[in-house]
């Protein structure tokens, strides 16, 4: 029995091992949608531990914090990866939880100290019809 256990144990140490640290598209996502309800809440607090850098996004810093009612389902997540940089581009797509208006948003996320954080200075360079054109999209989320 002790001859099968411990390379039991030893291979399910390995394959717990592999999956460390790998991010899926809709982890990616959901980081995304955080994202975009801490700004649509402008809750200044949370959007500092959402950012590549802190600081970086000072937008909402003097508001009050309120409930915007944005949901995960709502919104539509175009991600796109960049294996030679390691980071992602996330386009999303949804109507504005405090207006009529359609919000299109392009996020770079990329990681810091084995998080993935959102690089907000960066996302502003981002043009759909080029990162698209790059590469290939590795999920669609919420598409209909």
């Amino acid at each position: 029995m002790k001859r099968i256990f411990i390379p039991y144990i030893a291979l399910m140490a390995l394959l717990s091992g592999c999956n460390q640290g790998a991010s899926t598209s809709e982890d990616i996502s959901k980081l995304a949608y955080e994202w975009e309800k801490a700004y649509f809440d402008t809750d200044y607090e949370r959007e500092q531990e959402l950012l590549y850098e802190e600081g970086s996004f000072e937008v909402h810093k003097s508001r009050d914090k309120k409930d915007s009612g944005l949901k995960y389902g709502n919104i539509r997540y175009e991600i796109y990866y960049d294996e030679s940089l390691e980071q992602y581009y996330v386009f999303t797509d949804f109507k504005s939880p405090i207006g009529a208006n359609a919000v299109k948003d392009e996020l770079l996320i990329r990681k810091k100290d084995d998080e993935w954080k959102i690089d907000k200075s960066n996302s502003l360079d981002i043009v759909r019809e080029d990162i698209s054109e790059k590469f290939d999209r590795e999920a669609c989320i919420n598409c209909k």
